[in-house]
């Protein structure tokens, strides 16, 4: 009642702000405060509730028509139709949106807290920015991830006496980034390199993914299982190199995570928590695009949700 008495002192029966006016500051400000909270309460609507609903109604009516009440001009708040507030009509369609199936485990977990002691975290000295390439025909290993709108690929090949002597190959689902790719690549390398018992060099061109290596609080999962490994076999060393300078090794690595798009093994990882939003909004549009292509404008946000609501997420 405190806004009712915040309106009567800009406006009366013979002077103030004119009738539209004053319905317009109803409909923006008084039924959003009153249709609040509308997605929990609004589904089990009690007769003394609508009763309480419109003698709260009925007494801004009067002021806006400056007259006695007449049911024939009667707008009461009705939180499940269309002239629900836009709050509570974007609380009530994520309500909907998020009865959409779909598998938490298919989505990447983050990692919290710190898995390595800061004492113990020393892989500064297996990894370098600033050694120089220098073909020589010993052992190396190259890595290497490329995303096309075909999906994404990770590649690794095995350099030794100017010949690659054996690779692997990983296509990834299209949700995964090349940032996931290179970190696949790189732990694939590593683990594939953990049973040799002579120092080895793993290059990539990716310099993120060696910062992230290097974080010991990163919440990424693989990283984390990089950060283990790399601890127990102190033999494995990852170096950068930069892209496009025409060295073998990088050269096959690229191609190799190119062709891996198409001809690589396929690898399950779990999809990031960045796509399940993308997902969310993806299946958003495509509820709010069928509402208007079919000219439902008009209606409420609630009848046209429901028809989707056993479409899977995925």
């Amino acid at each position: 009642m405190d806004q009712y008495k915040h309106l009567c002192r800009i406006a009366v029966k013979t002077w103030g702000i004119i009738k539209n006016i004053r319905r317009l500051l109803y409909k923006t400000v008084i039924e959003r405060r009153l249709c609040h909270g509308a997605a929990s309460w609004t589904h089990n609507m009690t007769s003394r509730l609508q009763k309480k609903l419109d003698c709260l109604q009925n007494v801004f009516l009067l002021y806006i028509n400056g007259k006695i009440h007449d049911n024939s001009n009667r707008f009461s708040p009705n939180p499940t139709r269309s002239n629900l507030c836009p709050n509570c009509s974007r609380k009530i369609f994520i309500q909907h949106l998020f009865t959409l199936i779909f598998s938490p485990t298919d989505y990447e977990s983050k990692s919290s807290g710190i898995h390595i002691h800061p004492h113990n975290f020393l892989l500064h000295n297996q990894i370098s920015f600033a050694e120089t390439r220098r073909d020589s025909g010993a052992k190396a290993i190259y890595t290497d991830g490329y995303k096309t709108d075909e999906g994404t690929g990770s590649a690794y090949g095995i350099l030794e006496n100017y010949a690659i002597i054996a690779s692997w190959q990983g296509k990834l689902d299209h949700s995964n980034s090349v940032f996931r790719a290179e970190i696949l690549a790189i732990k694939t390398a590593i683990e594939a390199s953990s049973s040799l018992h002579r120092p080895i060099k793993i290059w990539t061109e990716s310099l993120s993914s060696l910062m992230a290596i290097l974080n010991p609080k990163s919440h990424h999962s693989m990283v984390r299982e990089i950060h283990t490994v790399l601890l127990s076999h102190k033999h494995i060393h990852l170096r950068w190199l930069k892209a496009h300078i025409g060295y073998l090794g990088n050269e096959c690595a690229d191609q190799f995570a190119k062709e891996a798009i198409t001809k690589g093994d396929p690898f399950f990882l779990p999809e990031p928590l960045s796509y399940l939003k993308s997902e969310i909004m993806s299946a958003a549009l495509s509820i709010w695009q069928g509402n208007l292509d079919n000219g439902e404008t008009g209606r409420s946000i609630c009848d046209i949700v429901p028809r989707v609501s056993n479409k899977p997420v995925r």
